[in-house]
């Protein structure tokens, strides 16, 4: 299934450049018919031969243009599920499936016609629609061969100058994604112990992380980031959703009244206010 897959990459894909190569990677590695492959950011930087924020552009792209979806996020050692959507049960075609078979053509295609002797023909019958064109002398079919533009061959295959500049712009730069006001805090505090991981998030992503803020805190979280990026390579934010989501919350604030404090002089009985009370004795 990989030379399926791969072949509807070279002849469907609309990518270019390092993002068709990615596409060309997970094909290659595709094992079955639903052209899914597991690869990190290692192995495609092997494939490509070339760095690592050239492999992460060129993933996010492939991931844009829709050929290329996460099926399963990276947890751990194991590596992201990629797959081609567009090749799953693609099959390439048999070779020559669109070209005539060889052989001698029908006499139905034959004119019938033949010269009257050697001295004006070999005396081979001429087909009546000749691919390439009639043969030349007396015995030819009399149909003139296509002639091509005064000013050059009939076949031009070197591209004019406005379309080999309009091969060569440029691609548009990608969007950079945004980052809410609550998460600043979070990925300034990351970005400042040097990890540096693509914050492309989906909405619900983000409403998960501006929660696990609330309740563990930015400290709990970057240092949660910190252990786990010191130890492998990490290169999009989501790969720490799962730890942050087992870490404790932040301890409760105490609430209630204040609890009495002991009079300094020691405890003092209860006085009537009234002098009278006293005068009167018991």
């Amino acid at each position: 299934m990989s030379i399926d897959a791969m072949h509807w990459v070279w002849t469907h894909s609309r990518t270019t450049g390092n993002v068709r190569l990615v596409l060309l990677a997970v094909a290659d590695k595709a094992p079955g018919p639903d052209c899914i492959a597991r690869m990190g950011t290692t192995e495609f930087r092997a494939r490509l031969n070339t760095s690592k924020s050239v492999v992460v552009n060129a993933v996010d792209k492939a991931l844009k243009t829709g050929e290329l979806v996460i099926i399963e996020d990276a947890r751990g050692s194991r590596a992201a599920a990629y797959q081609l959507p567009h090749a799953v049960g693609y099959t390439r075609p048999a070779p020559n499936a669109t070209g005539p078979e060889s052989g001698p053509l029908a006499d139905s295609y034959r004119s019938g016609i033949r010269t009257p002797n050697s001295e004006q023909g070999s005396g081979i019958e001429t087909p009546r629609h000749m691919p390439t064109g009639p043969e030349s002398g007396p015995g030819g079919s009399g149909i003139e061969t296509p002639r091509g533009p005064e000013s050059g061959p009939l076949n031009q295959t070197t591209p004019t100058r406005s379309e080999s500049k309009q091969a060569r712009e440029p691609e548009p730069a990608a969007e950079l994604p945004t980052i809410p006001a609550f998460a600043r805090p979070l990925v300034d505090t990351l970005t400042a112990n040097g990890v540096v991981v693509r914050w492309n998030l989906t909405t619900t992503e983000w409403f998960t992380v501006d929660a696990l803020i609330k309740r563990s805190g930015v400290p709990a979280l970057a240092a949660f980031a910190q252990k786990q990026a010191a130890t492998r390579d990490v290169s999009y934010a989501r790969y720490f959703l799962p730890g942050w989501r087992e870490l404790p919350p932040l301890p409760e604030q105490a609430t209630g009244p204040r609890p009495l404090r002991a009079v300094a002089n020691g405890w003092q009985p209860y006085r009537n206010p009234d002098p009278s009370v006293y005068e009167k004795g018991f």
